[in-house]
């Protein structure tokens, strides 16, 4: 298993997937040294949703969730105020596993975490129907026809199918996280079908999102307990 140490910028209902580009504003200077430090020592950056800390209730600070995709961030543009629109290039997924520096930003050690070996076979209308449903979703979102052409030209496996998908969207924060936690790429279909019936339909159901996050919650309860 590689192990890696790498920074942690945190931020609440934010996702990063493997296969994807991500991009965000760096607002705080913390976290703009962080960014420029990681670029000039090619260092990747994690990206993992975030929760308010528990710790004696410390304003503005934040715990990561402990599974999380990490990336290349390439900076697209420098504010007069100094804050960065940043593209997160995403490399894959890690497990954090213990912190290796508090301050001024989080760093930690993390192992890759990537999806098990599986003697599943997925089935091609389930992986037609959600190539479908990305295609009439960039349709709309995606006005101009050469960027959407470009863009659906680098989808290259069903990997990134997938992992788009659950980026553009799943709308529900937890769930994203739990998307992105199941190594599973059987089940993500699976469930992805589930919730997005109709590839003309863009919002996920909700009773399907209830039922999910509550066997998830049972699973770990039941993983706790034994």
């Amino acid at each position: 298993m590689e192990n890696l140490r790498l920074p942690v910028l945190p931020i609440p209902n934010v996702v990063l997937y493997s296969r994807t580009s991500l991009p965000i504003y760096i607002l705080e200077p913390i976290y703009i040294d962080m960014i420029k430090t990681c670029i000039k020592d090619n260092t990747p950056v994690a990206i993992s949703k975030a929760s308010a800390s528990d710790q004696q209730n410390i304003r503005g600070r934040y715990r990561p969730s402990e599974i999380c995709g990490y990336g290349r961030p390439i900076i697209l543009e420098e504010n007069i105020d100094g804050t960065l629109k940043v593209l997160i290039k995403a490399i894959g997924r890690v497990r954090l596993l213990e912190v290796d520096q508090n301050l001024p930003y989080l760093i930690y050690q993390a192992e890759c975490f990537h999806d098990k070996v599986e003697s599943e076979k997925l089935h091609g209308p389930q992986i037609q129907n959600l190539k479908k449903l990305l295609d009439n979703w960039l349709e709309i979102n995606i006005l101009d026809s050469y960027e959407r052409e470009t863009f659906t030209n680098s989808l290259t496996s069903i990997y990134h199918v997938i992992d788009y998908i659950c980026m553009f969207l799943v709308q529900d924060p937890e769930l994203r996280q739990l998307l992105l936690e199941n190594n599973s790429l059987f089940e993500r279909v699976q469930l992805l079908n589930s919730l997005f019936e109709e590839p003309s339909h863009f919002e996920e159901s909700s009773l399907v999102v209830s039922a999910i996050k509550s066997y998830e919650e049972i699973e770990k309860t039941s993983r706790i307990a034994h």
